[in-house]
């Protein structure tokens, strides 16, 4: 069964299932887009790259990505320097900005049918309170390096008090180049394999259903990462759910605006907008009713009507909004873990490749020890929500199936014929196959008679 994708992605298999023991250089588990990129990286590099995805490339989080390409979102750069220093601040600044160009500069060589467009992106938000942040997080971006401004939204589609500006950022098409990435991997000799859930992990070996592949690299690029221990990210990540909704929009604006507090994206599409609405965690009630708030939210700002589909999908996010990439731990020098981006996949991806190829070449890596998994910065209130979640999945809904990730109760969407996991977001089919992780087995449904 496919994740239903506003982007055109193809149903058919077009890699072979994984079959019999293969060896390589280095295994990347998931093929979307961070498992692409960094497959095509490493491969260039000359190293010998087997992937594995568990139903099709890019049929994951990458099939939800709205195609928006920037250095900022939500207030980052403010709550990185007062946590951690200016000195912090830049590190992020000079990565972000590294990713980015890379992978403007790929998506250039690929041609127009990245359908990259450069544009100004807008952060938005509304009352006093919130242009006082805006002034507060372009002071922090200019003292790490980044020009950015702050004004009014005289152009802003949605109601705003302010906006801040930082130009000549992008967005294009992710599924055609996704296709573009995994074509070049091809070209440097990478093996693709598809219909193929990894379902245990050994020191140097990959384990799916049918098949392995034994390699000194394993990369962990799934999004929630499929494994509890070590690394323990289970208690320091969640899934947030999320929707793509194209519109007919009344009201014309260019670039790209994105709120500040985390709750929408919008952008131009050729015929209309594309808008990106996010919610709360995966199989949180109030996910159910996330269109009619956009009926009464935003759609008489943008002049719309019904969005032509609602396209679901979910996002990693961590506590203190960096992405997690480097060696799962200390204890595991050779198995990385890539994920928990916050709805920036585009530029997570990228710098993810190039985190992970510069570890594994041995190369220098100035600023990549921000993002390591060993860091802390978890909050109590994180985890309490965390652990509220999994005690409720735990101990209510004694009919409802388990997860077989962590044992927790299930949660079934009616509208979307969906069995959900509250505790950490795997997704299972009315009768039990899993969709998505961090879960890599059925679950057991019991059908009615």
């Amino acid at each position: 069964m496919q994740q239903k994708t506003f982007w055109m992605h193809r149903e058919q298999q077009e890699y072979p299932i994984i079959r019999g023991r293969h060896s390589a250089d280095a295994a990347v588990v998931g093929g979307g887009l961070t498992g692409l990129m960094t497959a095509l990286w490493l491969s260039r590099a000359g190293l010998r790259v087997a992937l594995v995805e568990a139903a099709r490339l890019g049929s994951g989080a990458s099939a939800c990505c709205a195609g928006i390409a920037s250095v900022c979102g939500g207030l980052r750069y403010a709550r990185l320097e007062k946590r951690l220093g200016a000195g912090a601040a830049a590190d992020y600044a000079r990565t972000q900005a590294g990713a980015f160009r890379a992978l403007r500069d790929l998506a250039r060589e690929q041609g127009p049918s990245s359908g990259w467009r450069d544009a100004d992106v807008h952060l938005t938000a509304e009352g006093e309170s919130g242009a006082r942040r805006l002034e507060q997080e372009a002071q922090a971006m200019m003292r790490a390096g980044v020009a950015a401004s702050v004004a009014p939204p005289s152009l802003c589609p949605l109601p705003a008090a302010a906006a801040l500006t930082v130009r000549d950022m992008g967005m294009l098409h992710p599924m055609r180049f996704l296709r573009y990435l995994a074509a070049q991997a091809v070209r440097q000799g990478a093996k693709f394999y598809e219909d193929s859930r990894v379902t245990s992990l050994e020191t140097n070996m990959v384990h799916t259903e049918r098949g392995s592949v034994q390699a000194p690299y394993i990369i962990i690029a799934t999004g929630y990462p499929i494994v509890n221990t070590p690394g323990w990210y289970f208690l320091r990540m969640q899934q947030r759910q999320g929707w793509l909704l194209p519109l007919e929009s009344a009201v014309r604006f260019e670039g790209i605006y994105l709120d500040a507090e985390g709750r929408y994206a919008l952008r131009n599409l050729r015929d209309g907008a594309l808008f990106q609405l996010n919610g709360g965690p995966v199989g949180a009630g109030e996910n159910r009713t996330a269109l009619e708030a956009f009926r009464r939210n935003y759609a008489p700002a943008l002049g719309c009507g019904e969005p032509d589909g609602m396209y679901g999908g979910a996002e990693c996010v961590t506590a203190d909004g960096l992405p997690f990439i480097g060696p799962y731990s200390h204890k595991t020098p050779n198995l990385f873990v890539a994920g928990g981006y916050g709805g920036r996949g585009l530029v997570g991806a990228m710098l993810a490749a190039q985190i992970i190829s510069a570890r594994v070449l041995g190369l220098p890596g100035d600023g990549y020890d921000l993002y390591g998994g060993q860091r802390g910065g978890v909050t109590p209130r994180f985890v309490l929500g965390l652990a509220g979640r999994y005690a409720g999945g735990l101990t209510t809904r004694h009919w409802a199936p388990r997860c077989p990730h962590m044992g927790c109760r299930l949660v079934y969407d009616a509208r979307a014929r969906i069995w959900e996991c509250p505790c950490h977001g795997s997704r299972f089919d009315d009768i039990g196959r899993v969709l998505s992780g961090p879960a890599v087995h059925d679950a057991q449904v019991r059908r009615s008679k």
